[in-house]
């Protein structure tokens, strides 16, 4: 059990991940909105699929999601924001169900900066960005009506990340990263 001062997603995940010493890390939301029958195939794609990190979607053709009207337009149109802004791939950068490498947390997590919800977001885009595998795997997914998100300061906050991480790639902040990432990628072919 981990016990932190301060709230944050973010927060939270980078201390755990980076004191494990686990191969494979991962997470799932606490109320267990997606079905646990997706964990081992989202573990598997790390294992043996040759994946860097995995993340469960509830946009896919083939997920099955149950949630009301208003959460499913603002999901859909966050995502869409992501594509539009930072012409990413992924699905879903919001489901509360992912799992990485140990080796690319290493990588990745001293580049991130968000503590809270936009953490998931920002670990996404620079690890597509420069050029780890990401596997999206459809889930099944069930609303929770109990959700404790508070919708309004959680997208104003995201937008803000959004254009921080817009900037950062505009000026060539990871430059450095992709270089580095693109030379070792030559190196193990």
């Amino acid at each position: 059990m981990v016990h932190l001062e301060q709230k944050g997603r973010g927060r939270a995940l980078r201390k755990v991940w980076t004191e494990s010493d686990a191969d494979i890390l991962s997470y799932m939301d606490v109320d267990l909105s997606t079905d646990l029958e997706a964990f081992a195939p989202l573990l598997e794609s790390l294992a043996t699929g040759g994946f860097d990190l995995a993340i469960g979607s509830r946009l896919l053709e083939a997920s099955e999601t149950i949630r009301g009207f208003k959460r499913e337009v603002i999901s859909r149109s966050y995502n869409f924001l992501i594509k539009a802004a930072l012409r990413t791939h992924f699905s879903d950068a919001q489901c509360g169900f992912k799992a990485i490498t140990r080796e690319t947390a290493q990588k990745l997590l001293p580049l991130t900066e968000d503590d809270c919800w936009f953490f998931d977001t920002e670990l996404l885009v620079l690890a597509e960005k420069l050029g780890y595998r990401i596997y999206d795997l459809p889930v099944r997914w069930v609303d929770d009506e109990d959700s404790r998100v508070r919708i309004l300061n959680t997208a104003i906050e995201d937008l803000k990340g959004l254009l921080r991480l817009r900037r950062k790639f505009v000026e060539g902040k990871y430059e450095a990263h992709l270089v580095h990432r693109l030379s070792a990628s030559k190196l193990r072919t």
